[in-house]
């Protein structure tokens, strides 16, 4: 073979070589392509459930916050009811405390009573 079939075989070699790397780029990018596409597509689904789960959640805070506010109305009722039995108790408490000091006085005058009685 002479220098100059040696020279154009060697270059029909490196061509068809840069061919070849070139259709392996093209088919790698292809590839990595329909990769990057199936994990867009993974992102878009997992981001409509994202959507649809903090719209749940969305509804549900509404729902506690209402319930939360039910249930400090409610308390504070019933802290009123206690504050109204509690003041109920201590007007009893002082009538109690009457009637007692009355009961005493009573029987402070029957003792008296019954020593002058004694007495004669």
């Amino acid at each position: 073979m002479s220098f100059k079939e040696l020279c154009c075989n060697l270059g029909t070699e490196l061509d068809n070589e840069f061919i070849r790397l070139r259709a392996d780029q093209a088919e790698l990018g292809q590839q990595l392509t329909e990769r990057i596409n199936g994990v867009a597509n993974h992102v878009k689904t997992l981001d409509a459930k994202v959507t649809s789960l903090d719209a749940k959640v969305t509804v549900l805070d509404e729902r506690v916050t209402a319930l939360d506010a039910k249930i400090d109305t409610k308390f504070e009722e019933i802290d009123a009811r206690f504050e109204t039995m509690d003041a109920r108790f201590e007007t009893m408490d002082g009538k109690i405390n009457n009637l007692q000091g009355n009961q005493n006085e009573m029987m402070n005058i029957l003792i008296d009573i019954q020593r002058k009685v004694s007495a004669n």
